[in-house]
């Protein structure tokens, strides 16, 4: 009975062989779907690609809407404008300094120097943007790197030749700090600084190239913004690249360093057992504005927060949040307010504020960096969005 059993398997075996061999048109039936195993919806099963590979987790409808519009906000009213408006500064700078480098006086002197204070200002409301064009091509650290490098400026100065400039070790001696050392501290007096000038054409030649190379590369990023906007505004996915998440890790890395860290906690001694460093404050040389500055800051990071009564983060929290983080938006807001009045309490210059009470300058740290917590902890785990940083300082 065996036997027979396997001798009529053999047979069908061999009839459908046959079949199979003799007529080509009978083939496995096609499977479509995705073929990639790298895709969130790999199918083992297809066998033809039809283009339906995810990579991401497909946006809520309505959470992609509320992105797009916020993304189109902050790109149409904060980032393209602001960047423009630094840019009309910097040229009103650019011809201050041909005046005063063919006409060096106190008076041609003092008209660069108001010009350099604008752009500063300017300045406080677009370099929390380092998105896009301004992170691939390094522009945040060409211009704003404090305390400056006096040592690398005298041998830029000395030598004459500045294509080292492009050069990363050398960012810390151009953009608006150095001109701040250029304008204020290389001699002991005012009309010290215009002799140089008058005297040797090195100084003037050394503040073209920075006005001009700050001029160059702010006008790189506004135009690349042209084509990035749409690719900018689009993104509205829920991956680390994707715009939200990219720029909602750079406001809170602008908040905590550039921020917190650099104009306060690193010239009171936060991050150094103490030890307080009065010559780290932004415009050191300038001696009177470092308060202007950080009062600029607070602006534009509240205005940001908030998005001119448009489509912003206050927004996409108060959508995102559980009933127990409604009022984190609040929060939020209330810390900036608090950071902004213990600023103002500060001395204009906060490196006499640092030689003769520094603990006011410690305990308007301590409220910015309670805004920090707020920013990095609640907000992103509110919205869902991780950390693409890395924090060495206990954050």
């Amino acid at each position: 009975m065996i036997k027979k059993i396997v001798f009529l398997s053999f047979i069908s075996f061999s009839i459908i062989t046959s079949c199979s061999s003799d007529d080509d048109s009978i083939t496995a039936p096609s499977v479509e779907g995705c073929t990639d195993e790298d895709a969130l919806n790999y199918n083992e099963n297809a066998t033809v690609d039809d283009g339906t590979c995810q990579y991401s987790v497909p946006a809520d409808p309505t959470t992609a809407q509320l992105k797009a519009e916020m993304l189109t906000n902050w790109a149409d009213n904060f980032i393209i404008p602001n960047y423009h408006n630094f840019s009309d500064k910097l040229t009103e700078l650019e011809s201050s300094v041909i005046t005063f480098n063919n006409f060096p006086s106190i008076e041609t002197l003092e008209i660069v120097r108001i010009s350099w204070l604008e752009a500063y200002k300017s300045w406080q409301h677009i370099e929390m943007f380092n998105i896009g064009p301004a992170e691939q091509t390094f522009y945040h650290l060409k211009m704003n790197i404090y305390p400056t490098s006096t040592e690398n400026i005298q041998s830029f100065l000395n030598l004459g030749d500045f294509s080292n400039l492009d050069n990363a070790p050398y960012y810390s001696a151009q953009g608006l700090p150095a001109m701040d050392y250029l304008l204020f501290g290389i001699a002991e007096n005012d009309t010290s600084l215009v002799n140089l000038y008058n005297s040797n054409s090195k100084y003037s030649n050394y503040l073209t190239e920075i006005t001009n190379r700050m001029v160059s590369n702010t006008n790189y990023i506004i135009n690349e913004w042209v084509d990035y906007r749409a690719e900018f505004i689009a993104s509205v996915e829920n991956t680390a690249t994707s715009s939200v998440n990219k720029m909602c890790n750079d406001f809170i890395y602008y908040y905590e360093k550039g921020f917190r860290a650099n104009k306060f906690g690193i010239p009171v001694g936060v991050f150094s057992a103490g030890n307080i460093f009065p010559d780290k404050v932004e415009a050191y040389y300038s001696e009177n504005v470092s308060r202007t500055l950080a009062l600029e800051a607070i602006d534009a990071i509240d205005s940001f927060f908030k998005g001119n009564d448009e489509s912003s983060l206050m927004d996409f929290i108060s959508y995102s949040a559980t009933e127990g983080m409604i009022s984190l938006s609040d929060e939020i807001i209330e810390q900036f307010s608090l950071a902004r009045l213990s600023i103002e309490g500060l001395d204009s210059n906060f490196a006499n504020q640092l030689n003769n009470e520094f603990l006011a300058m410690a305990t308007t740290y301590d409220i910015i960096q309670a805004g920090t917590v707020l920013l990095k902890t609640d907000m992103l785990s509110v919205l869902q969005i991780a950390t693409d940083y890395v924090d060495a300082d206990g954050d």
